[in-house]
């Protein structure tokens, strides 16, 4: 279950990361997880992220019934992500270069723009089919609703660029991650100055775990 929980949560920071990279302001995103036991599923109601970004910084923080993932990225692309899940904290750096190297690995999305439309969080948005490779060569279709309005500028700290060159800022997609099936959407976007305090980190109380042993958690290789 903890590996669920952790895997769902990066999946969605990684993703809002990449889009938080310019101006100032703040996106909230809520998350419905489909495919899982009544038990778990009802664990997973009331997951939020929500995304702040300033000068090239972002902090998109993940809570949920077991804790919190919280990502910092910095305006090099240098990442820190903090974990506090079930009583477990610990904490994964990454530079830029390191992550540079992991997305190269994957290659571009190709995107298929449509004309239709719909209203998200009070933005007017435009619907486009990503599909994507993984590592093992399958080829994943996600639908995604944009906003022109919003900026999307692709950061390297997620490793998977999901939506590399997407025309606007991603407000509501669905995914398949093995069993489940994500459905993410904002809920509320304010261009609110955003206070230097929410880029401060501090690891006190966390333990240090390396980028290939979080892999490993997710069950990833």
């Amino acid at each position: 279950m903890k590996k669920i929980l952790l895997s769902a949560a990066l999946v969605l920071t990684s993703i809002v990361t990449a889009n938080a990279q310019a101006k100032e302001g703040s996106i909230t995103y809520a998350m419905t997880i489909e495919g899982l036991p009544e038990e778990q599923a009802a664990m997973m109601k009331g997951m939020e992220t929500k995304v702040y970004y300033k000068n090239g910084k972002s902090r998109a923080e993940t809570s949920m019934a077991f804790g919190t993932t919280t990502v910092f990225t910095d305006e090099k692309g240098n990442s820190t992500t903090l974990t506090d899940m079930a009583g477990q904290k610990f904490f994964v750096k990454q530079n830029a270069d390191d992550a540079k190297k992991e997305e190269s690995k994957n290659a571009d999305p190709k995107i298929t723009y449509t004309n239709d439309k719909k209203t998200i969080a009070g933005y007017e948005c435009k619907k486009a089919v990503v599909e994507l490779k993984d590592e093992s060569g399958t080829v994943n279709n996600t639908d995604v609703w944009y906003s022109e309005k919003i900026p999307y500028i692709s950061s390297s700290g997620g490793g998977k660029a999901q939506f590399k060159g997407l025309k606007g800022a991603p407000l509501e997609f669905e995914m398949n991650q093995g069993p489940m099936k994500i459905k993410i959407s904002a809920t509320e976007v304010s261009m609110t100055a955003v206070p230097d305090s929410k880029f401060v980190i501090s690891t006190e109380g966390f333990t240090e775990m390396k980028p290939e042993d979080l892999k490993k958690m997710r069950g990833g290789h």
